[in-house]
């Protein structure tokens, strides 16, 4: 009896496990006004470290940001550490549907909120954009890592993925965002 029951556990486990391979992350949708908007900062800056550490049973990795320019809030410090949830410590590693990986010495930019007093990406995916270069002009570019989206006004999935906006001209980026910083802090 006993090793039936055990076969039957270990089957319905590989199950969960195989089904969760599966899943992907959903999102709202959020435009470049709305993300502007909810974000307490949005910084472009450079990966300087990464490090990942256990905490609560989980996972997190934490990148240090060496901060070029701040677009929306105020940061006096010249770094500052993201954390998200996943990582790699020894050889366990946790993977989090959606979350953006970062790359030493890469190029970021990054809509952040502050949540229990340390910086996240707002949003998960929605927040973080890459910075590549391309014939001399610079690009912040976000693949989204497989996320599918939702429509908040119609809570219908997003099919056409020409209307999710997955990159923009650096230097106009930062020009729209400036331009709704102003904008909103005028109304108030």
């Amino acid at each position: 009896m006993m090793i039936i029951f055990q076969k039957y556990f270990v089957r319905v486990v590989l199950v969960i496990l195989m089904s969760m391979l599966f899943l992907g992350l959903t999102v709202k949708y959020s435009t470049l006004e709305e993300i502007t908007e909810n974000s307490q900062l949005i910084v472009h800056g450079k990966v300087k470290s990464l490090h990942s550490a256990w905490e609560n049973d989980n996972i997190y990795t934490f990148a240090t940001i060496e901060i070029s320019d701040v677009i929306k809030g105020v940061e006096q410090n010249k770094q500052i550490t993201i954390r998200q949830l996943g990582g790699t410590v020894g050889d366990m590693t946790q993977e989090i549907s959606g979350t953006p990986v970062f790359w030493k010495d890469s190029e970021v930019f990054l809509f952040l909120v502050d949540w229990k007093g340390a910086y996240w990406i707002n949003s998960i995916v929605l927040g973080y954009y890459e910075v590549v270069e391309v014939n001399g002009l610079k690009y912040a570019v976000n693949n989204f890592n497989d996320v599918e989206f939702f429509d908040s006004k119609t809570g219908q999935p997003i099919e056409d993925k020409e209307l999710v906006k997955a990159n923009y001209e650096l230097v106009s980026l930062k020009s729209q965002i400036r331009s709704l910083v102003s904008g909103s802090e005028v109304q108030k």
